[in-house]
């Protein structure tokens, strides 16, 4: 009885550890600020292509020629391969438009809501087809 009862302590307290780190992964609701979108014109310095989910970096001139270096936040690798991207979409040196959900505490990240290159093509857009029901922070497996 009492190494049924131990056993049960245990799994429950490995259940319960768990079930916070899945959910500390995936609580976006603080981290952006899905009520506002900013477009950050800049040139992509680094793509990092791995899950669990892609980011890139890309350096932003400001008003006073100050760069600042934004980190952008997309799905998992598997997704985006299923809409036809792949680690060369992207590319270090690449002039752009990133469209982000920005980061809620003023800091330079974002939840990226789509990408226009300099031709004017737009990829990376997430929702394109759920209209006004699209919510970024459910989007990001």
């Amino acid at each position: 009885m009492k190494r049924v009862l131990t056993s049960l302590i245990v799994t429950i307290s490995v259940l319960v550890a768990l079930s916070g780190v899945l959910y500390a992964h995936h609580g976006r609701g603080s981290t952006y600020d899905a009520k506002k979108v900013v477009d950050l014109k800049g040139t992509i310095n680094k793509v990092m292509w791995r899950n669990p989910h892609i980011q890139f970096l890309v350096d932003v001139k400001g008003p006073d020629g100050k760069v600042t270096t934004w980190t952008i936040e997309h799905s998992n690798v598997s997704t985006l391969a299923r809409l036809g991207y792949d680690r060369t979409t992207l590319k270090p040196g690449m002039e752009v438009t990133a469209h982000v959900y920005p980061g809620s505490k003023g800091e330079p990240i974002g939840l990226c809501k789509g990408v226009t290159l300099a031709s004017g093509v737009e990829v990376f857009t997430r929702g394109a087809n759920d209209g006004e029901r699209y919510n970024p922070l459910n989007d990001l497996d």
